[in-house]
């Protein structure tokens, strides 16, 4: 058994009696936003509102997860180099923790061998500001869209701006490379043929923001971005085994918002077994660290689940289920 101090344990304590979840979600349908919790904001491409017949779905085996599938988005009519398509797709966000957040798009050029073709579209961000480094430095050397970078004597410009308020958001990976290296998070902007390879936003406070994005470039796939924020590293963010955030709606009542308290988890503090009842039907339990990194999915086909954590880490969990229409998150302690 890990030891631990009893201030420390008291803080654990004291900090699960004191801090309620309580996220209003709900099942997403392309007009809900998608909850950011703990630092990290996850949406799959495939789940935004598409108007446009030439957006195309696809799927294909993982080949950096053994078992999954990738599912993308990617663009099947004109190619748009100089404007936009006005076949944009708005993913509606809201963030709970103020910050700059890192933006990165995972995605494969689908056709062709030169990695400087099919591997863009069109990005904007709504946020208090968003920009672009060359290096994972969120407060270097800086470029923005036009046509604020035209009167900021601190940015510069993007190459290829061509739209007010859009860049090109592009990848360079090699297309005819082993196959587990073709899918990628890679999201560049360029500056004077320089490679801008880290994309920012920042949210000033809480609320509802939005990522925007048209099509560019052909059969560039797109299979999920992710917003992690500066406190969260790349490795934790672009786990691919993280799900997808959950959609927040603001209009569910207190009585459907509680219906989580329904659900008993102990003991807790524990450091082996735990037992969890009066879960709401069969499915799947997600369990998360404090990075929002899922380290356990346990299947239940009954109301009560008992499960061994023996082998975690000492500190703090999430528990929370996969199905959204009856979801729910309690905070767990490991000893």
């Amino acid at each position: 058994m890990k030891k631990i101090t009893i201030q420390t344990l008291y803080l654990l304590v004291f900090s699960l009696l004191c801090i309620q979840i309580s996220a209003q979600t709900a099942t997403c349908d392309g007009t809900l936003p998608f909850e950011e919790q703990n630092g990290i904001l996850i949406i799959e491409m495939e789940s935004g509102i598409r108007n446009n017949s030439s957006w195309k779905t696809g799927s294909e085996a993982d080949p950096n997860l053994s078992g999954s599938t990738i599912n993308y988005i990617y663009w099947d009519g004109p190619q748009s180099f100089n404007t936009l398509t006005g076949a944009s797709i708005t993913y509606n966000i809201r963030i709970n923790n103020p910050g700059t957040y890192r933006f990165a798009w995972r995605g494969r050029i689908g056709t062709g061998t030169e990695r400087g073709e099919h591997n863009d579209a069109w990005l904007r961000i709504i946020a208090d500001d968003w920009y672009m480094t060359q290096n994972n430095d969120p407060n270097g050397s800086a470029i923005e869209p036009i046509p604020d970078c035209n009167s900021n004597p601190n940015r510069g410009c993007p190459d290829d701006a061509k739209v007010n308020n859009w860049i090109k958001a592009f990848m360079n990976v090699d297309p005819t490379g082993d196959i587990d290296k073709r899918w990628k998070f890679v999201t560049n902007s360029r500056s004077n043929l320089v490679s801008q390879r880290f994309i920012w936003a920042t949210f000033n406070t809480a609320g509802n923001y939005s990522i925007i994005v048209d099509a560019r470039s052909s059969f560039f796939f797109m299979d999920k971005m992710v917003l992690r924020r500066t406190d969260v590293s790349d490795s934790t963010a672009f786990n691919l085994m993280n799900s997808e955030s959950l959609c927040f709606d603001a209009s569910l009542s207190l009585e459907e918002i509680t219906n989580i308290n329904e659900i008993k988890v102990y003991p807790n503090p524990t450091n082996d077994n735990i037992t969890i009842s009066n879960l709401p039907e069969q499915g799947q339990l997600l369990l998360k660290n404090i990075h929002g990194v899922t380290v356990r999915k346990i299947d239940y086909t009954t109301s009560n689940k008992t499960f061994d954590i023996s082998n975690l880490q000492s500190g703090v969990y999430f528990l929370s289920n996969s199905n959204s229409n009856n979801y729910f998150v309690k905070k767990i302690i490991k000893l």
